[in-house]
């Protein structure tokens, strides 16, 4: 399966060894490391600088690049991007990806924010989240206007949300100081990440 990532928004509890940026990944093509036969590379399994400007790569690469949060978008919420970036939440461990990057945003109140934007070339976003199972409990969180699908689950005072459109899976994860604060948060910000994904 070959995967795009993009990474924006990371939380603040792990290493903050690489820079802040959005980036591309990918999987080994499906039937690496097996006996069989390897078809001969496509567009599909070459970087997207690569690819033809109106090949799927490029096409999805830019919805991801698209879903990402802005400063803009969260100037509401008082956050500023913190100088490093910290490693990805064991909910987004669970979501198919390649390497992911990102950024660390914060609340003044000391909560942490972050967002993962993944892109999949051989199979909807709706199909990849059906089968991310995260730990904690669940967590209920109507499904907002441009969304396809969404799930929720929170975990100590950890709250993740992922959100499906088209062929990109986009997640909120926020860290708070108790776990009800983390699911509003996430409830209030859900209908903006939505609303910045594929419709198709």
């Amino acid at each position: 399966m070959v995967v795009l990532a993009a990474v924006v928004l990371t939380g603040l509890t792990g290493c903050a060894d690489r820079p802040n940026d959005l980036e591309t990944y990918y999987d080994k093509p499906a039937g690496a490391g097996s006996s069989s036969p390897v078809p001969p590379a496509t567009s599909s399994s070459v970087p997207v600088e690569q690819a033809s400007a109106n090949g799927p790569v490029n096409h999805i690469a830019q919805d991801v690049a698209a879903a990402v949060l802005t400063k803009t978008d969260l100037a509401s919420e008082g956050v500023r991007e913190a100088a490093a970036r910290a490693a990805d939440g064991s909910c987004f461990d669970a979501v198919p990806a390649g390497d992911p990057r990102g950024s660390t945003w914060l609340y003044s109140s000391g909560s942490t924010l972050t967002q993962q934007v993944t892109g999949y070339l051989d199979r909807s976003a709706g199909d990849v989240l059906a089968h991310v199972a995260c730990g904690g409990q669940a967590l209920t969180v109507p499904r907002p206007a441009g969304a396809q699908a969404v799930r929720a689950w929170c975990d100590g005072t950890t709250c993740t949300l992922l959100l499906a459109g088209g062929h990109v899976l986009s997640g909120l994860q926020i860290t708070a100081s108790t776990q009800n604060r983390a699911a509003e948060a996430l409830k209030t910000l859900a209908p903006r990440a939505a609303g910045k994904l594929p419709q198709s």
